[in-house]
């Protein structure tokens, strides 16, 4: 008598990894998923982040350093992109190449955050919250890219 046997493996996808851009300046980031929660963090508007968790209608995100905040839903959004400086220094051109000359603003340090508008190659085009616009290589820059983690 033979007998089979029938293994079956199961994949979850797990979609709360995404990418997601803070909302507004000011954005208090949390210990813990409550409003009265100690402060870890202030960002401003466009800061990206990676949704890893959500309890109610906060979702815990991780930046660009690996570490984990809480913050409310109100504060994120899911429509188009956004980068943040996380080099020492990021030199900003008028456009995509060492070639052009540097914008009016020339340079910006860590943390400046930016919305993400197009690409050229490696370089980026980028919007400040006064709606310039510069190129810079993106090897200067974090930009968070949604993943599905795969549970077997």
């Amino acid at each position: 008598m033979k007998f089979l046997s029938v293994f079956a493996i199961i994949i979850f996808l797990n979609l709360s990894a995404q990418a997601a851009c803070i909302n507004q300046d000011r954005v208090k980031f949390r210990t813990k998923p409550d409003a009265k929660a100690k402060v870890s963090w202030v960002v401003g508007e466009n800061m990206p982040v990676i949704e890893v968790n959500k309890k109610g209608a906060w979702y815990q995100v991780q930046d660009f350093e690996g570490e984990k905040h809480w913050v409310h839903a109100r504060h994120l959004t899911w429509k188009g992109s956004c980068v943040v400086v996380k080099a020492k220094v990021a030199k900003l051109r008028l456009g995509p190449g060492q070639t052009f000359a540097p914008t009016e603003l020339g340079s910006v340090k860590k943390y400046a955050v930016f919305k993400k508008v197009g690409r050229d190659d490696d370089w980026i085009k980028l919007q400040d919250n006064f709606g310039q616009i510069h190129w810079a290589h993106e090897n200067n820059f974090w930009e968070p890219r949604g993943y599905s983690r795969v549970n077997f």
